[in-house]
């Protein structure tokens, strides 16, 4: 009850973002990129909760390589195949994908490769770009966030930072 209450009061003083994640969840995605890629090739995964009135919440994560085992190598190199996975996990859960997520070495910036091969080719998809290897706690503003708009066209929020993209203390 008193938990409910704290989370009314701070989601008024603070609304929610475009993408919101509580931050103990975000710090578990960050550990679980940094450990599956060793510090030396990208990882990635999928980012699933509720999009409610055009807003994110994440509330789960599936990693690449849970889903197609030989997807880390050294660059992603995913079977889209395999979504079938992600699918049925959602549907039995009531869950969306709300955004993927990836490492790279250096930077935030998209690669071609990233521009030319959205995880998720559907309009209004956020994919998110953790620099270096995702070694150590980055924030919002800290890493790339990206919107497809079709066709080969991002809309790049990462400036935005937390205007875009919120951690939750309260969840």
């Amino acid at each position: 009850m008193a938990s409910s209450m704290i989370r009314r009061i701070y989601n008024r003083a603070r609304p929610p973002r475009a993408l919101n994640c509580p931050r103990s969840l975000w710090k578990q995605i960050l550990r679980q990129l940094r450990e599956r890629g060793a510090g030396v090739r990208e990882s990635g995964g999928f980012l699933l909760g509720k999009i409610v009135s055009g807003q994110r919440y994440v509330t789960d994560f599936v990693a690449y390589d849970d889903v197609d085992p030989g997807a880390l190598q050294g660059i992603i190199v995913f079977d889209a195949s395999k979504m079938d996975v992600v699918w049925r996990r959602c549907e039995a859960d009531g869950l969306q994908v709300v955004a993927d997520v990836h490492t790279h070495g250096r930077g935030f910036g998209q690669s071609q490769m990233d521009m030319d091969n959205p995880m998720i080719p559907q309009r209004g998809h956020i994919a998110l770009i953790v620099p270096d290897f995702a070694q150590g706690f980055v924030k919002p503003g800290q890493f790339g966030m990206y919107e497809f708009c079709g066709i080969g066209q991002w809309r790049n929020h990462s400036r935005l930072g937390a205007k875009f993209m919120r951690l939750e203390r309260f969840s």
